[in-house]
């Protein structure tokens, strides 16, 4: 029996907590969270009341209670919280992004290394049937050698407005800039599709739309004071917005307030969940490229976008002798060897966990994966380790340090 606490238990806390519940061989013993809502929430797992602990600080100051943990703060906790857990002697799962800054995310991967301790970060996509199947056309050579891939990540324009407009990384100073809280996932995936590492990565990007030079004429800074005429037309009117998203995983931070009515939390001025979408402090970048070059000459194209109507990846990879491209949410990959027949791949074949059981599957196959790291150390195919991830949290950071700099190229180096 494998024994987990999870620090943080929002809606990704809660999901591995679903998870674990699943599983007749582990088992869910402790939470920290500070609100009061979520503590009560981890009674449906069986977690004991003097196991609810009411911070991070309280938890760790209890001493090492189970074999690892799951850390599901915010982006600006992570270092606290996981080198805590490190010096304990837990194993760590840790929600990307890793840290703030590089020196933070190396410091992670250099504690762990010290203390002989095993960190995995939540880059879930790896281990999504729809990726894993692009990974086994490549390395077995159906594309040939791999010259280029597109990705594109279409964040919605609804849950951009929950997550990056009114909601905890709205703020790229007190959260992580926009291409790393966002795409880290979609940075690590291009790195573990082309095997090889990227060598100079630049960037454009910038807050074009919401702010206020775009609010609407007799528009107000907050949807409860807003004109009727204006509100009802608004796609981001917050009473229709999250009463419609409330009960789904993406609610940008609203879970933390329980049973509240959102009605009345949507007229509360003191939040910004009511705030208009045009006249708020965030200043998260809500369109951003990506060009990355790697070791032998191939390149990537990273394309971040908060304009489109649903929430899904697409991407596109060219080969020397094939190309393949899908989208993640309709799960088929249409593949073509040069000179035959495009063949449509259903990635939901074979597969034991729905497509849409959390990022295409990869949630459900990423937990087992991180048990079985812990418990046996066999290697998979798709496993991220500390140092392959802050590979790719390096080339995020500089494709920001390019985009303040107007798409100067930055050369990645090694941190030792």
């Amino acid at each position: 029996m494998v024994t987990f606490a999870i620090v943080g238990f929002g809606s990704r806390g809660r999901l591995f907590a679903d998870l674990i519940s699943r599983d007749p061989q582990a088992k869910l013993i402790a939470v920290a969270e500070p609100f009061a809502h979520g503590r009560e929430l981890s009674a449906k797992y069986g977690v004991p009341e003097n196991m609810r602990f009411r911070g991070a600080d309280e938890f760790f100051k209890a001493g090492k209670l189970c074999d690892a943990v799951f850390i599901c703060t915010q982006d600006a906790q992570h270092y606290d919280h996981a080198t805590k857990a490190l010096r304990l002697g837990y194993d760590v799962c840790l929600e990307k992004p890793a840290a703030v800054n590089i020196e933070e995310c190396v410091g992670i991967r250099d504690l762990a290394k010290k203390l002989g301790r095993k960190v995995m970060l939540t880059h879930v996509l790896r281990y999504a049937p729809f990726y894993k199947k692009i990974k086994e056309l490549i390395d077995g050579g159906s594309l040939g050698k791999v010259v280029t891939i597109n990705q594109t990540e279409n964040i919605a324009y609804w849950h951009f407005a929950l997550s990056y407009v009114r909601g905890p990384w709205r703020k790229m100073e007190d959260s992580t800039p926009t291409i790393i809280a966002k795409c880290c996932h979609d940075l690590d995936i291009l790195g573990w599709l082309m095997g090889e590492k990227c060598v100079s990565v630049s960037s454009f990007g910038s807050l074009s739309y919401y702010n206020e030079k775009n609010a609407p004429e007799k528009s107000a800074k907050y949807c409860v004071d807003c004109d009727p005429s204006v509100r009802e037309k608004c796609l981001y009117n917050a009473f229709k917005v999250y009463p419609e998203r409330v009960q789904k995983a993406v609610v940008g931070g609203l879970s933390e307030y329980g049973d509240r009515d959102i009605y009345e939390l949507l007229s509360d001025r003191k939040h910004v969940w009511g705030r208009c979408v045009f006249h708020g402090d965030n200043d998260a970048v809500d369109h951003q490229v990506v060009d990355l070059l790697y070791e032998s000459g191939a390149t990537a194209h990273l394309t971040m976008t908060a304009f489109s109507e649903r929430c899904y990846r697409f991407i596109k990879v060219h080969g020397t002798e094939g190309e393949v491209y899908g989208d993640m949410e309709e799960g088929v990959l249409h593949f073509t060897r040069f000179g035959g027949k495009e063949e449509l791949i259903d990635v939901n074949k074979g597969a034991d966990v729905a497509l849409d059981d959390g990022h295409g599957g990869g949630d459900y196959y990423l937990y087992r994966d991180f048990k079985e790291y812990i418990t046996t150390g066999n290697q998979s195919v798709s496993r991220t380790s500390i140092e392959k991830s802050i590979e790719s949290h390096v080339v995020g950071f500089l494709a920001e340090e390019s985009r303040r700099r107007g798409g100067e190229a930055m050369r990645v180096q090694e941190y030792e």
